[in-house]
């Protein structure tokens, strides 16, 4: 339904000050929030031999479309502008209202073949128009009023150059390709464009470790099978040259993930660099010389120290690669379990030293056996609950809120089971061997040597193993 007449400059300005600028990760309809269904009619009736075909809904000169996740949306060819709302219950004057400001914002426009999306709402009983252009030949969004981007430019630490800032309004432009893809042309030629870039990210990624792929990806191998269904894609569109709107949508998707990458990473900036070692923002406080951190390392036994340098293969410049980020959290898991499991063997052992007579019987053997008892049951719960707090790692939002803000926290709360498993462990020998050098248990003089020897042998082994497994330098 079209409006009958154009409206005037007045009418144009108070129009437009009913408009909200966004960008498409910002639409409600591909976000969580969920549609209230108590506004939806019911009608459970079938009609006798009804069998038609499912009719794409139309209303005057916009046209319903569905994409392939789903969701529908609208589209009017002639003012070339996608309406996100629900045109099925839209009133004949909130469709007018909308087509009268859809004139009022293209009057402000020179070229006709840009796109527009707009998703009417009504906030605090005003009806606003949030919106954004879209420009094909371009491959970026913009806005007809200048916009303050704080907001979709805040995961880079700065921003302040136009072809850094063009990088995230490109990557928009590809979430809008994916949200839209009717309307949208791509071809061969785009994919094998696509396919040659992810190549070269998995390529890097065999050879690098802190490779780009890392921070995009979960696996090589779901990269991997990413660019076999581009390549199957390319194939299936070579014969008539044009992709299908799911193709269409998928090449939206990855190139949305790529050029969003590229502009947390400077692309293109004389700050950027090819190894992901260097810090693009303020450099931050070295943990290990922090007097609470020393403090920290010395009480739990170094533990802290250790986790940290873990730590540095995964938190680069603000970014958290993903790779590295779920090795991290198998190996804690799976560190945790084994720490359970010994926990448990530590309890038995115990038990059997108190049991036996004469070496459970000194005063320094039961203190030493009760107290490793006691901290092997703490170590059990602690790695239960370690083992929950890593598998929230898994989400990156909760990654990144440990690791930018508390990381001291993070160190000490991972550095947790390990050091009441060391200490329980450490509790029990000691408690055995006080009981054993005792004379109540009766052992001769050349077993008690005997087994001196055994404990100086063992220390003189185990301490090179330990100075070397801190990193390489330190034994010459």
């Amino acid at each position: 339904m079209a409006c009958t007449t154009a409206p005037t400059v007045d009418n144009q300005a108070e129009l437009l000050r009913h408009s909200v600028p966004i960008w498409p990760t910002q639409l409600r309809r591909y976000t969580e929030t969920t549609l209230p269904l108590e506004s939806l009619s019911r009608d459970y009736n079938v009609q006798a031999m009804q069998i038609d075909l499912a009719w794409r809904e139309t209303r005057g000169d916009w046209e319903e479309f569905t994409h392939p996740s789903g969701a529908t949306y609208h589209y009017n060819e002639k003012m070339r502008t996608y309406a996100e709302t629900n045109l099925r219950t839209c009133s004949n004057e909130e469709l007018q209202r909308l087509e009268a400001w859809i004139d009022a914002s293209r009057a402000k426009i020179h070229d006709n073949q840009w796109l527009l999306v707009v998703e009417p709402m009504v906030a605090r009983g005003i009806e606003i128009y949030p919106y954004y252009y879209v420009v094909p030949e371009n491959h970026v969004i913009t806005w007809i009023e200048p916009v303050n981007g704080y907001l979709l430019f805040q995961e880079c630490t700065t921003v302040w150059h136009w072809n850094h800032k063009r990088l995230e309004l490109e990557a928009q432009y590809w979430k809008h390709v994916e949200y839209f893809p009717h309307g949208i042309k791509m071809g061969p030629p785009d994919v094998r464009a696509l396919r040659i870039q992810l190549n070269w990210y998995r390529v890097e990624a065999l050879a690098l470790e802190q490779s780009t792929a890392g921070s995009i990806f979960w696996s090589l191998e779901q990269m991997k099978e990413m660019v076999d269904e581009l390549a199957t894609v390319e194939e299936l569109a070579g014969s008539t040259g044009e992709m299908s709107e799911p193709a269409v949508a998928i090449c939206g998707k990855i190139l949305h993930m790529l050029r969003h990458h590229e502009f947390l990473n400077h692309h293109g900036q004389p700050e950027s660099r090819l190894m992901r070692t260097h810090s693009l923002g303020e450099r931050r406080r070295d943990l290990k010389n922090s007097s609470f951190m020393t403090s920290a390392t010395i009480a739990m036994l170094w533990i802290p120290v250790v986790v940290l340098k873990h730590l540095k293969n995964i938190y680069v410049d603000g970014l958290v690669n993903r790779v590295d980020m779920r090795r991290f959290v198998d190996d804690f898991n799976a560190q945790t379990k084994a720490q359970t499991t010994v926990a448990s063997v530590i309890m038995a052992v115990d038990a059997s030293i108190l049991a036996i007579p004469g070496l459970g019987s000194p005063l320094p053997t039961k203190t030493m056996c009760s107290i490793s008892f006691v901290l092997s049951v703490y170590c059990i719960i602690a790695c239960t609950m370690a083992q929950h707090f890593s598998h929230r790692m898994r989400s990156l939002d909760f990654a990144v809120y440990y690791l930018q803000g508390k990381m001291v926290s993070f160190l000490i709360v991972t550095s947790i089971p390990t050091l009441l498993y060391l200490t329980s462990l450490a509790c029990s020998i000691v408690g055995f061997l006080a009981g054993v050098f005792t004379v109540e248990y009766g052992l001769p003089l050349s077993a008690r040597i005997g087994c001196g020897l055994a404990i100086i042998i063992g220390t003189g082994l185990v301490i090179p193993l330990t100075i070397a497994s801190f990193g390489p330098g330190l034994i010459q």
